[in-house]
C-alpha cells in the first residue's frame, strides 16, 4: 500500500476520534437533557452546517476529480477540518442550553467525517459500474 494511503487512513481515524474526544472533554461530557424553551437563533444553524456542506462538496465533487495522492491528502485534510469546525461550533456556539441541537450537529459532523474516509485513494477500491454511466 502507498505511504500516502496509510497516512490518509491514520489522519482520518485520528480526526474521527477527536470529534468524540473534543465533544466529551471540552463539552464536559456528551450533551443530554431538554432544549431551552426559546428557539435557537437561525444564524447558529447556518454557521454550524455551512462547513459540513463545504466538506460534502469537497468529498463528492472535488475529490473524485483528483488523481494525485498528495492533492487528495490535502483536500481530505481540508474536508476533515471542516467537519471538526462544526464539532467546535456545536460545543462553543450552541452551548449547554440546547443539548439536543448539540447532539444533532455532532451526529451530522461525525457522518461527514465518516464520508471523508479515504476509500477513494485505497488501491483496489473501484466505483460501482452503475455509477460510471
Amino acid at each position: 500500500m502507498n505511504k500516502h494511503v496509510i497516512t490518509m487512513w491514520i489522519i482520518w481515524f485520528a480526526m474521527l476520534q477527536s470529534a468524540f474526544v473534543f465533544s466529551y472533554f471540552l463539552g464536559k461530557g456528551l450533551p443530554r437533557g431538554e432544549n431551552a424553551d426559546a428557539p435557537m437563533a437561525a444564524w447558529i444553524w447556518v454557521v454550524c452546517f455551512l462547513p459540513l456542506v463545504v466538506a460534502t462538496i469537497l468529498r463528492w465533487i472535488v475529490l473524485p476529480k483528483i488523481k494525485e495522492a498528495q492533492d487528495q491528502l490535502t483536500i481530505m485534510i481540508i474536508g476533515l477540518s471542516m467537519g471538526e469546525c462544526a464539532v467546535f461550533f456545536q460545543i462553543f456556539l450552541i452551548g449547554p442550553e440546547y443539548p439536543q441541537n448539540q447532539i444533532a450537529v455532532l451526529i451530522v459532523a461525525v457522518l461527514v467525517l465518516i464520508l471523508m474516509a479515504p476509500s477513494y485513494a485505497t488501491p483496489g477500491v473501484r466505483p460501482a459500474k452503475d455509477s460510471l454511466q
